[in-house]
């Protein structure tokens, strides 16, 4: 593969992650409580971290967000006051404050945000053949499997990330 192509699909799988948030976003501005497009990328943010496990400082979330600290302060407020999120100091320093999601955000992450977030690629998907849909799926999941060796630092004797057999054509090419 040549390095156009490496570029052609890194710019694909931007388009689409930007088309699935959209998506997402879209969805979400028919929930009860209407956020403003500042306000939906803070949640955003919020939300992958929770979803990593994390939580994040206004510091951090302004970096994530590319937007001044006073700024993001401001959007921190307003979603407080929607009851979104939370201010937490930690005992043993109050002046470390972390911004967590509200409980019934939580839920709502758990519950209803998968299933926003599958909705447009199903909606996409039925569109295609089976078998289209089948090497699609089989294509990015090789994609997650190198990219997920090369990030262990895992390869093979050429000192390159191997393409595994189950992922070759009879003539040799990835499927």
């Amino acid at each position: 593969m040549s390095e156009s192509d490496a570029a052609a699909v890194a710019d694909d799988i931007h388009a689409i992650s930007r088309l699935l948030r959209r998506s997402v976003l879209a969805q979400t501005r028919r929930l009860p409580v209407p956020l403003t497009p500042p306000q939906a990328q803070a949640m955003q943010e919020l939300v992958e971290a929770h979803r990593d496990g994390a939580w994040l400082t206004v510091s951090q979330l302004s970096a994530r967000m590319g937007l001044a600290h006073s700024t993001v302060s401001g959007i921190v407020t307003r979603l407080v006051r929607l009851g979104l999120v939370r201010r937490t100091t930690r005992a043993d320093d109050r002046r470390h404050v972390r911004i967590e999601l509200a409980d019934q955000v939580r839920d709502w992450v758990a519950r209803d945000l998968p299933r926003l977030r599958r909705r447009p690629l199903a909606l996409a998907l039925a569109g295609m053949a089976g078998e289209q849909a089948a090497a699609l799926r089989d294509g990015l999941a090789l994609l997650r499997q190198l990219l997920e060796t090369m990030e262990t630092g895992e390869t093979g004797e050429t000192g390159r990330v191997e393409v595994p057999e189950a992922g070759r054509n009879q003539e040799g090419r990835t499927s």
